[in-house]
């Protein structure tokens, strides 16, 4: 096992590390290393320095067995300043996600001005505490600035991965973000009793890549109903917002 990454590449199959092992099923890969591996590899086969992966959902149809992952990719359209991609990841020859990932071109921004919400106006991450001992997550690293995971009050922090994605490979910025993007769940879903809901989806939103190793969380947004929530936050690096995150998610319960 390689301690020092989620997956490791062997052919066309990624093998899971211990670090993506599952949080509610101990035979299971995490979410965080399924949506991150995803998203990551979609880029990296389909993306180009002058696109920006725009949106990206994916579809977690099952809980994936902590086994070896295929991901196929399949172009659906491909124009001049937008393109589609659709993905399947299969895990012992069934499939366990579905993705989509819709590319735009950069282009010049039109004129006039739009409401947006206030600037980020959190601290820097250099300038907050680490975590105290034994409060740290495992695999990435996280600054608190407003309230922490399940408080029932506005949050706010800074997470920073520690672990490359697939052993050997550099962690690029949307493979970075992707690979943080589950947490929305965790972060938006988690309650005073704890993380009691589980998504079944993830989309990611952004208008640029972020740059440099920390990425801020806002939460916005949750709301539920007969064990349904809808949540989303808002996303940024050091120079300012970058995108939008959402999810749904189902009332569950962890097993061993």
């Amino acid at each position: 096992m390689d301690a020092l990454s989620f997956f490791v590449r062997n052919g066309t199959s990624f093998v899971p590390q211990e670090a993506a092992r599952g949080w509610w099923r101990h035979d299971s890969l995490h979410g965080r290393a399924l949506v991150g591996l995803m998203g990551a590899e979609i880029a990296l086969r389909h993306g180009a320095a002058d696109w920006v992966p725009a949106r990206f959902t994916i579809d977690m149809v099952r809980i994936a067995p902590f086994a070896p992952a295929r991901i196929e990719t399949h172009v659906v359209r491909a124009g001049p300043r937008m393109a589609l991609v659709e993905a399947t990841m299969m895990v012992n020859d069934a499939t366990v996600a579905r993705a989509t990932m819709q590319f735009l071109r950069f282009t010049q921004a039109p004129p006039g001005r739009v409401w947006a919400p206030p600037p980020w106006d959190a601290p820097d991450p250099a300038a907050l505490p680490p975590m105290p001992d034994g409060k740290q997550p495992r695999h990435f690293e996280i600054r608190a600035i407003t309230g922490h995971l399940g408080a029932v009050e506005p949050k706010r922090l800074w997470l920073r991965e520690t672990l490359a994605l697939v052993a050997g490979e550099p962690l690029g910025p949307y493979a970075r973000v992707a690979l943080a993007a589950d947490f929305v769940s965790a972060f938006v879903h988690a309650g005073d009793a704890g993380i009691r809901y589980i998504n079944s989806d993830v989309s990611l939103h952004l208008h640029r890549p972020p740059q440099g190793e920390w990425i801020g969380f806002e939460a916005t947004g949750h709301e539920a109903s007969d064990g349904i929530a809808v949540g989303h936050c808002r996303i940024h690096d050091r120079n300012g917002a970058i995108g939008f995150i959402a999810c749904t998610a189902l009332a569950n319960e962890r097993r061993k």
